[in-house]
């Protein structure tokens, strides 16, 4: 590839990295991942609530990696709580996962509830989850845009070449 390509390629995945740096760090700073609907089904059940009924035991949530937010209502007024968490080091597909295969929204709603049980209605995930979701991608077409321009990686070395000189340098 001629040298005129190669910097406007390296130019182009050095731009590519600087946007989704930017991204990854707004994204990681907001509370905003996943949105949360979830029904006081206790509550529910007791009163058989229909129509604008169920809307008094309907609660909502917003969470991230690290902290989040949100109501409880269960027919008796409104109850907000707050919760935080270490989960910083998490990588995002264990964070998808854990939303989605363990229903880590209905355990944050039910979370030191010991009168009524949460059920959650619907989950969706928000803007900040799908930067870093995009960032990701983005990171490996640059790694298959500097690899298409031909530089090759210093891990890539034959170990034959390093072996002969060690040979060379032994008998001296």
């Amino acid at each position: 590839m001629p040298s005129q390509q190669k910097k406007i390629l390296f130019c182009v995945a050095g731009v590519l990295s600087f946007v989704c740096a930017l991204g990854v760090v707004s994204a990681l700073g907001t509370p905003l991942w996943i949105k949360a609907t979830f029904l006081c089904k206790t509550g529910a059940l007791l009163v058989n609530a229909s129509g604008q009924e169920l809307d008094k035991f309907l609660g909502q949530m917003h969470y991230g990696l690290f902290h989040g937010e949100g109501v409880r209502q269960c027919g008796l007024g409104a109850r907000p709580f707050r919760f935080s968490g270490s989960c910083g080091c998490l990588v995002m597909i264990l964070f998808a996962s854990e939303v989605k295969l363990h229903h880590l929204s209905e355990k944050i709603a039910n979370f030191k509830e010991g009168t009524y049980a949460y059920k959650t209605q619907s989950e969706k995930y928000t803007t900040s989850f799908w930067v870093i979701f995009i960032c990701f991608f983005a990171h490996v077409l640059n790694g298959l845009l500097i690899r298409l321009a031909g530089f090759q990686f210093p891990f890539a070395k034959s170990k034959d070449a390093e072996t002969a000189n060690v040979a060379a340098d032994l008998m001296y």
